[in-house]
């Protein structure tokens, strides 16, 4: 992929996720048809899906790493409270995932982040991490449906890192 094609899916892949962070109930297929753009940067859903199951992923393994480098939260807690904070900041893509839970094309993806929340959480490899990864994600399910977080955001001044990155990209 050259980086004209990667930039061009990052930034449609942003568009769709503010549209559907803005419209809950905006299917992938809306999506990929409104945002400018989108279409050709994803050619199918299923690569649409891939993207935004990474981005989901990578927000959800740095606010785990944040989390673990600290001191105020137990590791049992730390995947919960890392899968509510991703769910708060990314409240389109969760959505969009959710409704696309039994694709086949994603289901290795969904697996891994299953063992990833359980192995988070102190699970010994080799337990059976799915259904331990899968009580986790419930937990937080019910957590955020129970009490919302609205997530903190400083977008008037980005931190260092993105600003080396979008320097460098410019």
């Amino acid at each position: 992929m050259t980086w004209d094609a990667y930039n061009r899916r990052k930034n449609a892949l942003r568009e769709m996720l503010e549209v559907a962070d803005r419209r809950p109930g905006t299917t992938l297929t809306e999506l990929l048809d409104t945002v400018d753009g989108a279409r050709e940067a994803f050619p199918t859903e299923t690569d649409a899906l891939f993207d935004l199951q990474m981005t989901w992923f990578q927000r959800l393994s740095g606010q785990m790493d944040r989390l673990l480098s600290g001191d105020s939260e137990t590791p049992e807690l730390v995947p919960v409270t890392a899968w509510v904070t991703t769910a708060a900041e990314l409240p389109g893509a969760r959505a969009l995932l959710d409704a696309h839970r039994d694709d086949p094309a994603l289901r290795k993806a969904f697996a891994k982040e299953l063992a990833y929340l359980a192995i988070s959480a102190g699970s010994v490899v080799g337990a059976d991490l799915t259904t331990h990864g899968r009580r986790i994600q419930e937990t937080a399910r019910e957590q955020l449906a129970a009490a919302p977080v609205v997530p903190l955001r400083d977008d008037a001044r980005p931190g260092l890192i993105t600003r080396l990155r979008n320097a460098i990209a410019a």
